[in-house]
């Protein structure tokens, strides 16, 4: 994703925050050119009450459709050129909005590509992507900080794209709850081992559902489906699929003790 229109402080926060991920000329291919600007005063969800959980909304009229949130919007103009509107007024820093901006745009390719982006942390071992999703509070953060010296592949947010023969891939992403990403895997793309939706309990076990009760679990741990909602259809067809060619499991366990051997046996990974 290339962003254009960015200022010089701007440019200077998210090299801090995200580190190694941005850079000014990748050499990769660009799938979305997407500007970033300045939206004025007004015009954006009211401020979150106490204890609100962070809000992102669409916004369709006959004109345009809008992703919309108390200080950004994020879509595509009449001309058909993408941008991010930040407010003028906002009560966030502009670099943790373009974070979140950013957040739907990397959801949104996803589901062009066939595949999906999840409520998920992911970690790198064995060359391969193994992925916990879950809501907040499930555990994803804890189980990376317990897989180390893993390399993190993102502690929040995750992203897995069909590789066009019948496999799957995890992209590392820099949307951590960290205050800076520090540490990046070399590569873009990595086969994913298996994603597993994490349940706290006092028994390890890995449960493996099928069919409709597979793809609606993982579907609970989708990133914003209805903030894209013209691609709410594909997000689900695309988890479907993944359900049926990749490796979906339910991990009950409590993340003090070892994981990792019921996992890697799981999948038929054991040395």
């Amino acid at each position: 994703m290339r962003l254009e229109g960015l200022s010089d402080s701007q440019t200077a926060a998210l090299e801090r925050y995200w580190g190694p991920y941005l850079e000014p000329d990748s050499g990769l291919a660009i799938h979305r050119t997407v500007t970033v600007c300045d939206g004025g005063p007004g015009g954006w969800l009211e401020d979150p009450s106490p204890g609100e959980i962070y809000r992102v909304e669409p916004l369709v009229a006959p004109e345009c459709s809008l992703t919309l949130s108390y200080a950004f919007a994020v879509g595509e103009d009449a001309d058909g050129q993408w941008k991010v509107a930040l407010a003028g007024d906002a009560f966030e820093p502009a670099f943790q909005s373009l974070e979140n901006a950013a957040r739907v745009l990397t959801a949104r390719m996803a589901a062009e590509n066939g595949g999906f982006a999840m409520h998920s942390a992911g970690v790198l071992r064995d060359g391969r992507a193994w992925i916990f999703a879950g809501p907040s509070g499930s555990g994803k953060s804890t189980a990376v900080r317990r897989s180390k010296p893993c390399v993190s592949l993102g502690d929040d947010f995750g992203l897995v794209l069909p590789d066009g023969a019948g496999g799957w891939r995890a992209a590392p992403v820099p949307f951590d709850n960290m205050p800076a990403v520090v540490e990046r895997p070399e590569g873009s793309l990595f086969p994913v081992a298996g994603i597993w939706r994490l349940f706290q309990d006092e028994k390890t076990r890995v449960e493996r559902p099928t069919g409709l009760l597979a793809a609606t679990s993982l579907s609970s741990c989708a990133a914003l489906p209805w903030a894209m909602p013209d691609l709410a259809g594909p997000i689900v067809e695309n988890i479907s699929r993944f359900c049926h060619e990749g490796f979906f499991g339910h991990l009950h366990c409590s993340l003090e003790t070892d994981f990792w051997g019921p996992l890697r046996e799981s999948v038929g990974l054991l040395d």
